[in-house]
């Protein structure tokens, strides 16, 4: 088999697995002072978010449905996840507040 054959049908089937892991990774440059576990602990956040997330991003907001940007969102969710997540976290904090009030 051809090796440019291999790593592009590669890279179509887990460019967005391997963008959303490079923007995770890339994350870890904006955090300090963080423990093995908590760096591990970040970057997984970040890969695991744009794993499971891109496709809802894209449909939710109707993105261009087309590969490369589908690559583009799971790199800026890896890279993103960290900072993101609290914000989410506390949006629902204050909304089930006001539920309850």
């Amino acid at each position: 088999m051809d090796p440019t054959t291999a790593g592009s049908a590669l890279l179509a089937k887990y460019g967005a697995v391997i963008a959303g892991f490079a923007g995770a990774i890339l994350s870890l440059s904006f955090l300090k002072g963080l423990t093995r576990k908590q760096a591990f602990a970040a970057v997984m956040t970040g890969f695991l978010s744009s794993v499971f997330t891109t496709p809802f991003v894209v449909a939710y907001f109707g993105l261009p449905a087309d590969v490369e940007s589908r690559y583009g969102v799971a790199f800026l969710i890896g890279l993103l996840a960290m900072n993101l997540i609290p914000a989410i976290k506390a949006a629902g904090e204050r909304l089930f507040a006001l539920r309850g009030a």
